[in-house]
């Protein structure tokens, strides 16, 4: 059986740093990328059970991404996480609401903090994980 994978998108290895103590602990596969098209291929050639999507500057850049994953991948839950400050909350609900229209599961909002990421990272990876297996056994049984 293949390891359960972590696709982290990212321009500066900050959030793949946040998660890389809890993927070892774990014996989870983490995979980093920095190009659009090389994240949506490990999509969809690996299968990752969660996929971290920070968006930065280029909001249109990253919610393209979110799209096109949720296309090729529509059962990976998609972990948006933003770095660009917003002035208010009006501004973080609505790219929350566009976001989940796009096929997010979660929106995170900074500050980021280390152990709020790990675990929404380790729940979706536990809940994903059980129902895989679920199925998985099921098949076994049919």
């Amino acid at each position: 059986m293949k390891l359960p994978q972590v696709v982290v998108y990212e321009s500066d290895g900050w959030l793949a740093n946040q998660v890389r103590r809890l993927t070892g602990e774990h014996r989870w596969l983490l995979r980093e990328s920095r190009h659009a098209d090389a994240c949506l291929n490990l999509v969809d050639v690996s299968r990752p059970i969660v996929l971290l999507l920070k968006l930065e500057r280029e909001l249109l850049d990253g919610l393209s991404l979110l799209s096109r994953v949720t296309d090729v991948a529509p059962d990976c839950p998609v972990v948006l996480v933003s770095d660009v400050k917003m002035d208010g909350a009006d501004q973080r609900a609505q790219l929350s609401a566009l976001a989940f229209d796009l096929g997010a599961r979660y929106v995170l909002f900074p500050p980021l903090q280390q152990p709020v990421i790990e675990d929404l990272v380790a729940g979706l990876m536990a809940a994903t994980t059980r129902r895989v297996v679920g199925w998985a056994a099921e098949d076994e049984d049919a």
